[in-house]
């Protein structure tokens, strides 16, 4: 009886040996393992259909490909975290307890560590700071990749900014494919969720990167729209909400600018027309700037009024102008305003860090001089990078600062700048799994 103990912890440990191998003929010597080992098993009277105390084990020749489509991390539960649990068992270097109860606890965590450090994916830090024991993006896009029946799929991250706004609202969806740098030939899509055609992204063989396209849309109407993109199966997404619609003035009441886009200072002439019903006492028209400032519109006599009028933008950023007649919104036109130096910097840009965290993200942006005062708040809650306001004759400087998001969600990056902070920009960004 000794002997047969013996060989039966010999045949548990021969895949730890023996693991240097192709999928599918390590797929093929643990079904024989198993074999034996029931075999074994009936010999010693051991009940080969007993389950251990955690979760059923692996059993090989059913295992399906993980395909997770959200970040899984310690105490989530589910069907996928089953998938990822009976995928990983299948290298005993990885996941020797192959224990599959679907939920993902110590045991998973470790397992997924293991994954990720033997695949240079990450092998140190903390699940909130470097992701290590995350199965975020690019870990379930590698595991994906390394399934036996596995295509190319969505190895892919993106952010939507603005995410909220009123109609018109133009958005931009800063997306980033081929996150595994896999070598194969893959299509992706970009869906905006109305009515707009899809945008086909199409990474070519052999790339064998990381593929990056800014890609521009308007929402005409308002609604709450989720942008998608998708290879396959794979695919993740991003909410909009757009408030009002595209022409929420029924009479002839207009605005327009020019010019809408250049660098600060920017000098735009704003004109249009109201009071187009020529009411005796229509009520007060102005144009808010969007940029904290906005003016009045004259009304003469019992008809209507052309007006214009010219702003200049100090500071970088994405302002929407909009004219009221009272709290009521007309008309509204876009402004971007890139470049110049304003109060306190130039320009303010958000950006995937390039640190193969999908959470992270860097933000780039100029200041007057190296001890200009300023203020940057990431939009989670987390500690402010700032500096104080200092005395120097230096030029103006490029600061580079990096975040790690913990969770994924909508947030809003706001930067102050100047000696009295009075110089603010922001950027939206959406973290999706």
């Amino acid at each position: 009886m000794k002997k047969m103990a013996l060989a039966f912890l010999f045949l548990v440990s021969l895949p730890l040996v023996s693991y240097a191998l192709t999928a599918d003929e390590l797929r093929v010597q643990i079904e024989a393992l198993l074999r034996q080992i029931e075999a074994l098993q009936t010999q010693l009277g051991v009940n080969p259909q007993a389950q251990p105390t955690g979760g059923a084990p692996i059993q090989s020749g059913n295992v399906q490909c993980p395909y997770i489509s959200r970040s899984l991390k310690l105490g989530s539960s589910g069907d996928d975290v089953a998938r990822l649990q009976r995928f990983l068992a299948l290298d005993p270097s990885v996941y020797p307890e192959a224990q599959v109860s679907g939920y993902y606890g110590p045991l998973t965590e470790a397992a997924i560590k293991r994954f990720q450090c033997k695949n240079k994916i990450v092998c140190d830090g903390s699940p909130g700071e470097t992701g290590f024991g995350v199965t975020g993006p690019r870990t379930a896009a590698l595991l994906a990749l390394q399934c036996p029946d596995a295509t190319a799929n969505a190895g892919g991250f993106m952010r939507v900014s603005p995410i909220s706004g009123p109609a018109p609202l133009p958005v931009s969806v800063d997306v980033t494919v081929n996150t595994t740098k896999s070598c194969a030939a893959v299509s992706y899509e970009l869906d905006f969720g109305d009515s707009a055609p899809r945008v086909p992204i199409n990474v070519p063989a052999n790339a064998c990167a990381e593929i990056r396209q800014l890609i521009n849309h308007t929402y005409s109407s308002g609604g709450t729209f989720v942008v998608t993109l998708r290879s396959g199966t794979q695919q993740i997404n991003a909410t909009v909400a757009v408030t009002g619609s595209s022409n929420p003035n029924p009479s002839g009441d207009s605005l327009s600018a020019s010019p809408t886009s250049g660098d600060a200072p920017l000098s735009v002439m704003f004109s249009g027309l109201v009071n187009s019903a020529g009411a005796c006492n229509p009520g007060v028209y102005s144009v808010d700037f969007g940029d904290g400032q906005s003016t009045n519109i004259n009304i003469n006599n019992c008809s209507s009024n052309s007006f214009s009028i010219n702003h200049v933008y100090n500071s970088s950023s994405n302002y929407l102008a909009r004219l009221k007649l009272g709290s009521s919104e007309l008309r509204n036109v876009s402004i971007a305003v890139g470049g110049g130096t304003g109060q306190g910097g130039g320009y303010f840009s958000v950006s995937p860090s390039g640190s193969g965290d999908e959470f992270s993200v860097r933000a780039d942006f100029e200041l007057s001089s190296s001890c200009t005062r300023y203020d940057l708040d990431w939009g989670d809650g987390s500690t402010h990078a700032s500096q104080s306001q200092g005395s120097c004759s230096s030029g103006s400087v490029t600061k580079q600062l990096s975040h790690t998001y913990t969770d994924a969600g909508n947030y809003t990056i706001t930067l102050k700048r100047g000696s009295n902070l009075s110089s603010t920009d922001t950027v939206g960004v959406s973290i999706v799994y």
